[in-house]
């Protein structure tokens, strides 16, 4: 095996430095709000309690 110089040790590596992230362009997502929903249960039972009616 032969023995590798440290310039050319230095010349094989990636010179390519680990960049900062960077801010993210383009249009910004829809923040997932609240969803009413209507409740399950009708009448007198649906005045003293809550269940949603989910689709």
């Amino acid at each position: 095996m032969v023995r590798i110089s440290k310039q050319a040790e230095r010349r094989s590596k990636s010179h390519r430095r680990p960049k900062a992230p960077q801010p993210q362009t383009g249009p910004r997502k829809e923040a997932r709000g609240f969803n009413p929903h209507e409740n399950a249960l009708s009448g007198e039972a649906g005045k003293t309690s809550f269940i949603p009616k989910i689709r």
